[in-house]
């Protein structure tokens, strides 16, 4: 069964339309670029641009104080000269982000975007690797054109680290538990991401790792606290509420960037309170589900997988190219296609699953008025639960 699911990955049609969507996003990212930087024109898309908000960020904590990065006042003008947009883009980041993303303030905005964008690619890339290494190099191909990671490096955002670490996190985790925790550690730089984690460690038993994240994510705040000061995450805390309410819960512009179930509901026109609810109606049993597998003895590849999928329906609010992370589940249940085969649904659910962030980012960019990303995370965790309670062989 291994053979089989290797023999397709490495078929040469497969391997083609995987060189050709390579090739199509190095395009788009090579004019883009030239476009924007080279010729000035400031119609193309701007590869980096909410990078912008990060190095502004930096900048203004180091010339104005860590507080200041929540005020329009200091944040706009820097914003505006690299980038022109319609209104300022707000800093909606813990002081733990700030904290590593104030080195590249120090360097002139081309560097360091060339900097961060260098370091992402390289853990997003080691770490999808490590993954599929056992799948074969049509495995490894096939995760090197996945449209994600392109898509973040477009909008010159944290989603390759914040994966990577994860990704990280769980290929450590049978064999180096306390380095496992340091990198689930990371993810204090967008916490969000790190909510499940801990139930997952609690149900696998792992507690080594359990307290090498609580301690090493004590660190990070900790030194950010030392660093920036109690008023910076005083400020962090005033600002998050209203970031919410007017920008998840009532920004419209944002919800069709949004890949969750709490937009689709709000774009399906429901008001906020209801929205809630139906987002309740999945998070919730996704987190179940999750919870379910790593209390079972099954396949770890199934359980990763499971979380990573079950972390992003837990979401009421993460942008389309944090999508960036289902490159996990992908390269997971490809390395478990090794033990036991996937069907034909399996395949297609996995081949859906694998065009959804380019199918997120034209929806963004079209003002699609739906979002259909929920439901292909809601098939993509029925795929995972389904072989977990299915017995080897029976595929």
């Amino acid at each position: 069964m291994a053979t089989t699911a290797v023999a397709r990955l490495s078929a040469p049609r497969v391997r083609f339309y995987a060189v050709v969507f390579l090739t199509i996003q190095c395009i788009y990212l090579a004019i883009s670029a030239i476009r924007y930087y080279g010729f000035a024109d400031r119609a193309a898309p701007m590869v980096g641009a909410d990078f912008v908000i990060f190095w502004s960020a930096a900048r203004v904590a180091l010339e104005h104080g860590a507080p200041a990065v929540f005020s329009a006042h200091w944040m706009g003008p820097i914003e505006s000269a690299l980038w022109r947009h319609d209104s300022f883009a707000p800093w909606p980041y813990p002081p733990t982000f700030l904290l590593a993303v104030i080195p590249f303030g120090l360097l002139s905005f081309g560097g360091a975007l060339l900097a961060f964008l260098g370091i992402g690619i390289a853990a997003y890339g080691a770490m999808l690797s490590r993954i599929v290494r056992e799948a074969g190099s049509g495995a490894f191909l096939l995760m090197v054109a996945f449209p994600g990671a392109a898509i973040a490096i477009v909008t010159g955002q944290n989603s390759l680290l914040t994966a990577a670490a994860a990704g990280g996190a769980l290929v450590l985790l049978p064999s180096s538990p306390l380095l496992a925790g340091a990198c689930i550690a990371v993810l204090a730089i967008k916490p969000q991401f790190g909510v499940l984690v801990p139930v997952a460690l609690i149900c696998a038993r792992q507690w080594r790792a359990l307290l090498s994240a609580a301690l090493c994510s004590f660190a990070i705040a900790g030194v950010s606290a030392v660093a920036f000061g109690r008023e910076t995450w005083v400020a962090f805390a005033t600002f998050l509420p209203e970031f919410n309410r007017v920008a998840v819960e009532h920004g419209r512009e944002l919800w069709v960037g949004m890949p969750t179930m709490f937009a689709a509901a709000r774009l399906a026109g429901l008001p906020v309170r209801a929205a809630y609810v139906v987002y309740a109606m999945v998070a919730l049993p996704a987190a179940i589900a999750m919870a379910w597998l790593w209390v079972r003895d099954v396949r770890f590849e199934l359980r990763a997988a499971a979380l990573v999928v079950a972390t992003l329906l837990v979401q009421p609010y993460f942008m389309y190219y944090d999508l960036a992370w289902l490159a996990l589940p992908i390269a997971f249940v490809l390395r478990d296609a090794e033990r036991v085969a996937l069907n034909r649904a399996d395949w297609l659910v996995l081949a859906v699953a694998w065009l959804t962030p380019a199918a997120a980012y034209f929806a963004f960019r079209f003002d699609a008025p739906v979002q259909v990303t929920p439901v292909i995370l809601i098939g993509l965790l029925v795929v995972i639960v389904r072989r977990a309670v299915t017995p080897r062989g029976v595929e």
